[in-house]
C-alpha cells in the first residue's frame, strides 16, 4: 500500500469541499470505492489516480508521497492567455533577476 494515499485524498476531497458523489461521478467510478480509496483498503488505477489529482489540483507524486518539490504551485484556472502571458513573462523576469 502506498503511504498516507486514502489521507491525501481525502483531505484533498474535503479541501476542494467535494462529497464522494460527486468525486464518484467525476471518475466514473462508485461512491463506495472513493470511500474504499480514502480508507486504504483499495487503491485506485493509475487512470483514476490521474483523474483525482486533476479534480483535487495536486500532483500525482504528492499523493503517491514522490513530491519532494516543497514550492508552491499556482494554478492557471479561469485565466485568460493574455493573463497567462503576462504572468508568464513576470515570473521569467523574476528567473532571470538571480542570475
Amino acid at each position: 500500500m502506498i503511504n498516507n494515499l486514502g489521507d491525501k485524498l481525502k483531505s484533498a476531497r474535503i479541501q476542494n469541499k467535494l462529497s464522494r458523489k460527486v468525486v464518484a461521478e467525476l471518475t466514473g467510478v462508485s461512491v463506495s470505492m472513493i470511500g474504499l480509496y480514502e480508507s486504504n483498503v483499495r487503491q485506485p488505477s493509475l487512470n483514476i489516480l490521474i483523474k483525482l489529482s486533476a479534480i483535487y489540483k495536486v500532483s500525482v507524486d504528492y499523493l503517491l508521497g514522490t513530491d519532494s518539490n516543497t514550492r508552491n504551485v499556482l494554478y492557471l484556472d479561469g485565466l485568460t492567455d493574455k493573463q497567462i502571458t503576462a504572468l508568464k513573462m513576470t515570473a521569467d523576469c523574476f528567473r532571470n533577476s538571480n542570475t
